[in-house]
């Protein structure tokens, strides 16, 4: 019997060892899978060589023509809309009334208060012939003169309340969105309409630093479409904002003329042209390769698959290109795309 127990402890003790043994080979295994090899990738990026153009000397840049006067009218009283005398697309003139509201208890208090106002008048007139004769006191005079003056300012006060019910055109333009029925009802400062004067039409630009102070009001401006393409506008420069914007240009504002047959509608986009006076070459690159902000500009060169971060120096713009005036050479190599993935000495591939 003794000798039986010792045989199983044997065979316990060999199935142990089997089992520690293959639990280690596993966890050799697992651990190898799951180290993670890391092996170093070029990223991807587009590049653009800097070339030598030729200029016209002038600034080209594009903008959108928007209306010189534009609002949203509002009623001033609330009520039910009992008249709608205007459509999308109108042309209305300044002071047409483009919708009533019912304008009963409003009328009722206006002529409440033209018959109180008459009343005193007349009062008042006696009261003062009375006074010359010594039938009535100062104080009594005072009175109904203070009387009289308290109804002249609730006869104002009853008419223009009665005037707020109709709602009127402030200036000629078109009717660009229609936002009432008839028998709606609107409260005080419910917007019903919107209306826009395109009788001229105003470009706000974003221009560089140095183009922005070569610019002067009041400078004639040539501007194109592509939906007229034989027609010119004229415009001139009618503000130079004195301060830039957080991208560091200058918004400046274009007045454009738009009474001529070819017609402009507001959000049309229009290519503007000012002849800034310079002519020749110069060095340039696509805007698309400048990875920081105008005023302190800097771009990825690409040499041996290997990228450099430059700072340079930009001068004119010319729609999609920027003038360099120092920190490349012709024919550097610039990232156009794929900088959000670079940092200064990334390895990258060119795809394009």
């Amino acid at each position: 019997m003794k000798k039986k127990t010792i045989i199983i402890t044997a065979t316990t003790f060999a199935l142990l060892g089997v089992m520690v043994f293959t639990l280690a080979s596993n966890k050799k295994v697992i651990d190898e899978r799951k180290q993670v090899k890391t092996t170093e990738t070029n990223v991807a990026v587009t590049v653009a060589s800097t070339e030598m153009k030729e200029t016209n000397g002038n600034l080209e840049l594009v903008g959108t023509a928007q209306p010189c006067k534009e609002v949203n009218v509002a009623s001033e009283s609330a009520g039910k809309i009992v008249q709608v005398n205007f459509k999308m697309g109108d042309f209305v003139a300044k002071g047409k009334v483009l919708a009533k509201i019912d304008d009963t208890y409003k009328r009722l208090a206006y002529d409440n208060a033209r018959l109180s106002y008459t009343k005193n008048k007349e009062d008042l007139a006696r009261y003062e012939a009375l006074r010359k004769g010594d039938a009535i006191s100062d104080t009594q005079l005072r009175d109904i003169r203070l009387a009289y003056e308290n109804g002249a300012i609730q006869l104002e006060n009853a008419k223009k309340q009665w005037d707020d019910t109709k709602i009127t055109a402030p200036f000629s333009g078109y009717i660009t969105s229609q936002n009432t029925e008839l028998g709606a009802y609107v409260n005080a400062g419910t917007v019903v309409a919107g209306i826009a004067d395109i009788s001229e039409l105003k470009v706000v630009l974003d221009v560089s630093e140095s183009n922005a102070y070569e610019l002067k009001p009041g400078q004639q401006i040539n501007v194109t479409t592509d939906v007229h393409p034989d027609a010119d506008y004229k415009g001139k420069i009618s503000n130079i904002s004195p301060k830039a914007s957080a991208s560091h240009t200058y918004p400046v504002e274009i007045l454009i003329a738009n009474n001529g047959k070819d017609k402009l509608k507001a959000g049309t986009y229009v290519n503007v042209s000012v002849n800034m006076g310079k002519s020749g070459k110069a060095l340039m690159i696509p805007r698309d390769a400048i990875v920081s902000s105008v005023k302190d500009p800097s771009v990825f060169v690409v040499a041996n698959n290997t990228v450099k971060l430059v700072k340079i120096t930009t001068g004119r713009s010319f729609n999609s290109n920027l003038e360099v005036i120092a920190g490349l050479g012709e024919g550097d190599k610039v990232v156009t795309n794929g900088q959000i993935n670079l940092t200064e000495g990334s390895k990258v591939s060119v795809i394009n």
